[in-house]
């Protein structure tokens, strides 16, 4: 089975910030509220916000409540938007739960029969459109506010953004690390992958020898949702992270005879590295998620995978949301993949050879500009055409 592989560029990494201040989305609500009637300067307020981490996923209706309290084009809007962005692996808070009664065990095996037959069946068949990928790329390097300031570190923040053509059937038959070579070589932090299928498809492989069980209903729009908790152990995981560490003698410009390795560099693999420099780790953990089907078609409409990262790992924080929608190409509609996000986070303690490195990197992939790939012909006769000859009385010929 083809595995799936999160790729990044070989990039330095420095100390992770300080811990961040925890809340709940209500908390969250009470803090904007106040830190919006302190009237402090629009930078201070998203630093602010920067500095927060909620434990709680953060919903569209949540979001327009919360961006109430701040001016719509504030630096702390945007603050606030990526905490919504980062809060997408969360759970609901309970209160936005449906009260609605769990399924029974045969109610559940049925939509999870209708999910196998939909990843197996129903998405190999998905046409060969052509869309537009989209990276949105932002990390945490640290920022200098003002000339000649001291660099600080202030949360998330937009790096760059790449957009490109892709095909569907590129995109299922071309798997990492193929086609990701390109990506990584350009990007830097995690990327997802097998949006088209492969993901779905790997992770009902490894669930055979893991585990699926109910979670809970949940409203999205006017549909209800069935949300399936999994997980995988070690020993069935195809989900492989491959990392990068720098050799301690390379932070510190010495040979290094025990070619032990120190001091994170990054999630991905580096063509052309140098292995007096580099050292190419590559794990694969357990990992467990959910995944949100519609329980009348059992079509997945929401996957998240969460590696379960060791302390001897070069990074402690690996996670990748996929989103699918319906979307209209010519007469029909399909479901295809709308956004990806990927998030990745610096192991504790790692040692590097720059301070003013990012620690938290958070990709955010739209796939937008969906149509079918087409062609036109011409058909052109090979017999040349020629002109009406004069008339005897050297008039014009007629046109």
């Amino acid at each position: 089975m083809k595995r799936l592989i999160l790729f990044a560029i070989l990039a330095a990494m420095a100390l992770p910030a300080g811990a961040a201040k925890r809340v709940t989305v209500a908390q969250l609500d009470q803090a904007l509220a106040a830190l919006s009637a302190s009237h402090k300067p629009d930078v201070e307020i998203a630093r602010q916000i920067g500095a927060m981490e909620v434990t709680e996923r953060i919903t569209e209706p949540a979001l327009v409540r919360l961006k109430a309290h701040l001016p719509s084009d504030s630096q702390a809007a945007q603050a606030l938007a990526l905490l919504a962005d980062q809060s997408v692996f969360l759970d609901l808070p309970a209160s936005e739960l449906p009260a609605i009664a769990a399924p029974d065990d045969a109610s559940q095996q049925k939509m999870l029969s209708m999910a196998r037959s939909y990843v197996l069946e129903t998405l190999p068949r998905l046409p060969n459109f052509l869309a537009n990928r989209t990276i949105n790329r932002y990390d945490d390097s640290p920022q200098t506010p003002k000339n000649g300031g001291w660099p600080v570190r202030a949360g998330l923040r937009r790096v760059d953004s790449s957009s490109r053509e892709i095909s569907v059937r590129d995109e299922r038959e071309n798997q990492p690390p193929t086609q990701g070579a390109a990506v990584w070589q350009q990007q830097i932090g995690l990327i997802s992958g097998g949006e088209f299928g492969n993901t779905l498809g790997m992770i009902l492989t490894d669930t055979q020898q893991g585990k699926v069980s109910w979670g809970h209903w949940e409203q999205a729009g006017a549909r209800i949702l069935a949300v399936f908790q999994y997980s995988v152990p070690a020993p069935a995981s195809h989900f492989e992270v491959i990392g990068t560490l720098q050799r301690q003698a390379a932070i510190e410009g010495r040979a290094e005879p025990s070619g032990r390795a120190r001091g994170t560099l990054g999630i991905g693999v580096q063509q052309n590295y140098d292995p007096s420099r580099i050292s190419i780790v590559r794990v694969k953990p357990a990992y467990h998620g959910s995944f949100w089907l519609d329980p009348e078609t059992g079509t997945i409409l929401r996957i998240v995978m969460i590696a379960e990262l060791k302390e001897s790992a070069p990074f402690r924080k690996a996670e990748i949301l996929v989103e699918y929608g319906s979307v209209k190409i010519g007469d029909s509609s399909f479901i295809c993949p709308v956004r990806s996000v990927a998030l990745s986070l610096a192991a504790l303690g790692a040692m590097t050879g720059s301070d003013d490195a990012p620690t938290q990197w958070f990709n955010e992939t739209l796939f937008t500009g969906y149509h079918r790939f087409a062609s036109t012909t011409r058909i052109l006769s090979d017999t040349p055409q020629t002109e009406p000859a004069n008339p005897p009385d050297g008039s014009a010929p007629p046109k």
